[in-house]
């Protein structure tokens, strides 16, 4: 095992020691690093960092009641704590130090690291990838939602001599963060599942989101692999690459060098699927666009040595993620808790498969709807059309809660739509979707993770 030592931040700019000299700093190793002093463990370096809503500097005497082994803090602080009888480890800005001091302990080991990020489904081929690749290696992943600026350093750190390959999972909601989190990861393969209209907020178009996602390719060289989904016509398509490009469709492109066809969708909205004409898999996620994520789950599979036989087995066992296309049974109800995430492209194949289960079971469609997030001036637009659209699926009920909704539940009522309804707190909509419901019942949950959607579950 490669651990991180004292004398490690030495490599680090700028830095200042407190209360140490350097032959300490060389036979000290840290057990861990937290930037939580509530679930730092005795023997962590507390690395104190500045949000928005907190300060970790803080929280030092906390940290250090906890068994903090050292701290990281910023110059400003450092006369505050000088006198401490640890170490104290100063330096300019602690969330550059973070990101810096985690790309040199990501360039100790020379593994594969697959970027991958994607506006949908990101998160579920992340953990199908993890899921088929765990057979034969031992894998780092992106566990939770720690793909950002803070996240994704913090995951760095768990890096250790045995892993053999790692998974960073890679979000964005603003320009420039997809190629500052390559800069610190140093993927050397990459994949991009989709462009889709999610976190728009601060783009000024899909167009400028999509060559912001596309900046993760920009950063593989020439011998690094690229996982290239053929069916999104906004992913740059790369006319030199041979060896190292795996293109996949689902949508019989014959220049896909991983072929998948979708031949049904069960009862349960489960796909059953060929992979290159060698093997059928079926699907334990419901879910036509889980197909798609498995395919690309499947393509970087094999460019790691499995055949199909194998990825058949282990996608057969896989089940849904949390709060991502979970089927849940209640009083005779099905819900599809569909409640991590929202924006309008992954809003639609949810309606989809909603409207296949229902259909097939013969029950009544209600869709439970939380405002979807970082959309931008064209929010109240998008949430209109969106709702607007669903009836074309034939919705019994249509049950929301957020702002926007509620702009669109008001213009709506006024036009005479009496099967939609706005709540002001999650406790009212499920006491009144309570009363709504009948057994046989097809439910669907979803809104942005701001929106919280699966209490309404918990209300039930």
């Amino acid at each position: 095992m490669k651990y991180i030592s004292l004398a490690d931040f030495e490599k680090l700019q700028n830095t200042k020691f407190v209360n140490y000299n350097y032959n300490e700093k060389a036979n000290n190793y840290v057990r861990g690093i937290s930037i939580d002093s509530r679930s730092l463990k005795s023997g962590d370096i507390f690395w104190a960092i500045k949000g928005d809503k907190f300060d970790g500097h803080n929280y030092v005497v906390d940290s250090i009641k906890k068994g903090a082994s050292a701290l990281v803090i910023e110059d400003a602080f450092a006369t505050k704590y000088k006198t401490l009888d640890i170490p104290v480890i100063v330096v300019d800005d602690t969330l550059s130090a973070l990101q810096n001091f985690s790309s040199f302990h990501r360039r100790k080991y020379n593994i594969p690291l697959i970027g991958i990020t994607g506006t949908n489904g990101k998160t579920t081929t992340k953990e199908m990838i993890n899921w088929i690749l765990q057979a034969k290696y031992n894998v780092l992943k992106t566990k939770g939602n720690f793909n950002n600026l803070i996240g994704v350093p913090l995951t760095l750190f768990n890096l250790k001599s045995d892993h053999q390959i790692a998974i960073i999972e890679m979000g964005t909601n603003q320009p420039g963060e997809i190629e500052q989190l390559v800069t610190i990861s140093n993927p050397n393969s990459a994949l991009i599942t989709n462009i889709g209209r999610g976190h728009l907020q601060n783009f000024s178009s899909i167009d400028a989101l999509a060559e912001e996602k596309s900046s993760l390719f920009k950063g593989i060289n020439n011998r690094g692999n690229i996982f290239l989904n053929l069916d999104d016509p906004r992913l740059p398509k790369f006319k030199y690459r041979k060896n190292t490009l795996w293109s996949y469709s689902l949508n019989k492109n014959k220049k896909a060098r991983v072929s998948g066809e979708l031949i049904e969708l069960d009862k349960q909205g489960m796909g059953y699927w060929k992979l290159n004409n060698r093997v059928k898999i079926k699907m334990k996620t419901p879910g036509s666009h889980h197909v798609q994520n498995a395919l690309a789950a499947s393509t970087v599979a094999l460019q790691f040595g499995f055949n199909e036989k194998e990825i058949k087995e282990a996608l057969e066992e896989y089940t849904a993620y949390d709060k991502r296309m979970q089927l849940v049974q209640s009083a005779g109800v099905s819900f599809i808790n569909d409640s991590y995430n929202a924006n309008p492209d992954s809003f639609l194949p949810a309606l989809s498969t909603l409207q296949h289960i229902a259909d097939k079971n013969n029950g009544r469609k209600i869709v439970v709807m939380g405002d979807m997030l970082e959309l931008g001036l064209e929010s109240e637009n998008i949430h209109y059309d969106l709702i607007i659209s669903m009836m074309d699926y034939n919705i019994s009920g249509i049950f929301t809660i957020g702002k926007y909704c509620d702009l669109v539940v008001h213009e709506l009522k006024q036009k005479g739509y009496d099967n939609i309804f706005w709540f002001k707190r999650h406790e009212d909509l499920a006491k009144s979707l309570k009363n709504f419901l009948k057994k046989g019942d097809f439910c669907l949950l979803k809104g942005s993770r701001g929106m919280q959607m699966e209490k309404v579950l918990g209300y039930l």
